[in-house]
C-alpha cells in the first residue's frame, strides 16, 4: 500500500508540473519547483522522466511542454463522436452565416472547444483546445441545461461562478432560471457574458446512440460581434443551429 501511494504521488506530481509548464511557458527547472513549493531535487527527477517520455523537452536549460502532448490531444479529439460528426456542421454553419461556429464538449464541469469554423465576416478568433467555464457563454449553458440538476449543482459548487464581463451572470438562481428557459427553448444565447462585443446562439448535443457510446454532452454555436448580432439576428439564427444540433445527434445514432 505505501509503494502504491508513492507511485500515486509520483504519478500526481508529474501531471502538476505539466499543469504548471502550461501556465508558465519555458521554464527552468528551478523556476518549476519554487512555482510549485517542490524540491528541486525532485523536481529534476520528474523532469528527467517526463522529458524522456517526450512529455517535455528542454532547450538551453528551459524546459516546455512536449509536442507528444499535442499529438495525444488531436487522438483525443478525432476519437469523439460528436467531432467526427459534427465538424461537417459546423463548416456547413460557418459558410451559411459568414460568421464563427464552434464545437464544444464537457468534460468534468468545463467546456473544451474541439473544434471551429471561420465564415467570410467571422472574428478571427483561434479557439480550439481552450478551456472555459460553462456558466458564462451560450455553448456552455446549453450543455449545462441538457445536464441533471445534481450534476448542474456538483459543478456550480467545484467550478464556481466567476465575473468575466459585467455581463456575466453570476447568481446562481438567475442561472438556474435560464437554465429552465433554455430547456423549454432548445437553445441558449450569451450576449457579451464571456467576451465584450461578442455574442453567441447555442444548442447542446446529445448522443443517444448505443450503449457504450460516449455519452458526454456537448454543444454547436454561431457567435459574431455586438454590431452584427443583434436580438433580432440571433433569434433568426437560433433554428440553424438548432436544426445542426438536431442532425448531429440523428447521424450519431446512424440514421
Amino acid at each position: 500500500m505505501v509503494d502504491e501511494q508513492k507511485r500515486i504521488q509520483s504519478s500526481e506530481r508529474s501531471l502538476t508540473i505539466l499543469g504548471a509548464l502550461a501556465v508558465l511557458g519555458p521554464a527552468t527547472a528551478s523556476e518549476i519547483a519554487d512555482h510549485l513549493d517542490l524540491a528541486r531535487n525532485t523536481m529534476h527527477y520528474h523532469l528527467k522522466t517526463l522529458a524522456h517520455q517526450s512529455y517535455v523537452v528542454e532547450i538551453d536549460g528551459q524546459y516546455r511542454l512536449g509536442m507528444r502532448l499535442l499529438n495525444m490531444g488531436h487522438r483525443a479529439v478525432e476519437n469523439l463522436d460528436v467531432y467526427r460528426v459534427g465538424k461537417a456542421k459546423v463548416d456547413e454553419l460557418s459558410r451559411q452565416t459568414g460568421e464563427l461556429s464552434i464545437l464544444m464538449i464537457e468534460e468534468n464541469g468545463y467546456g473544451y472547444y474541439v473544434y471551429d469554423a471561420h465564415g467570410d465576416d467571422a472574428v478571427r478568433f483561434d479557439t480550439v483546445g481552450r478551456r472555459k467555464h460553462l456558466h458564462d457563454n451560450a455553448l456552455g449553458k446549453a450543455v449545462l441545461a441538457q445536464l441533471p440538476p445534481e450534476r448542474v449543482n456538483e459543478i456550480l459548487d467545484e467550478r464556481g461562478l466567476p465575473e468575466t464581463t459585467p455581463h456575466t451572470i453570476t447568481d446562481r438562481s438567475t442561472l438556474k432560471a435560464e437554465i429552465d428557459t433554455i430547456r423549454e427553448r432548445g437553445v441558449a444565447f450569451d450576449r457579451e457574458e464571456q467576451l465584450e462585443g461578442l455574442c453567441c446562439v447555442a444548442a447542446a448535443v446529445e448522443n443517444r446512440g448505443d450503449a457504450g457510446a460516449d455519452r458526454r454532452v456537448g454543444a454547436i454555436s454561431i457567435a459574431g460581434p455586438t454590431s452584427r448580432m443583434s436580438d433580432e439576428r440571433l433569434e433568426a439564427l437560433a433554428p440553424r443551429v438548432s436544426d445542426a444540433a438536431n442532425l448531429i445527434e440523428l447521424e450519431m445514432q446512424g440514421y
